[in-house]
């Protein structure tokens, strides 16, 4: 293979690969959960291709509450039309709102959410409908009941 053709490969490959990052988005979140209950972000891949998310994160912010969730472990692959969940810990105390925010492995911020408020202390969450519907609009979400790790579509 020629050093042009093998330039032309490789660029293509990250091309690809970063195509398929760029669409997984946060899906659903539980800001205020049930007595017991903690907060929660779920992710989903929209793609036709798994998506290695290894080391990626994700945050709650609340005001000036910020709460960290755990890093995906390394080897995680995300499969295509699959979700994946960050717990957050019972300790945490907040305002019953705020945003999330998800990130790659490299830090970069790859979707954000709009600020949500959630006081009915239940296990209603706010999640796209359908699934991954990511038109950076307000309609693209709804107040539903929790469907972690699930499809929003019942």
């Amino acid at each position: 293979m020629s050093i042009s053709m093998a330039k032309y490969f490789v660029a293509a490959l990250m091309f690809l690969t970063m195509s398929a990052c760029a669409s997984v988005v946060i899906n659903e979140m539980e800001l205020n959960p049930p007595e017991g209950g903690v907060d929660w972000v779920e992710i989903y891949n929209p793609d036709n291709e798994s998506v290695d998310i290894s080391g990626w994160t994700a945050e709650i912010t609340d005001g000036s509450w910020v709460g960290k969730l755990p890093a995906v472990p390394a080897g995680t692959i995300l499969p295509a039309k699959g979700f994946y969940v960050f717990n957050g810990q019972s300790s945490w105390n907040h305002n019953d709102g705020g945003y999330s925010t998800l990130y790659d492995a490299a830090g970069e911020e790859m979707d954000k959410t709009a600020n949500r408020q959630d006081s009915m202390n239940n296990d209603f969450t706010y999640g796209r409908h359908p699934d991954g519907h990511d038109t950076n609009a307000d309609g693209d979400w709804g107040l539903g009941s929790a469907t972690k790790g699930e499809s929003n579509i019942r």
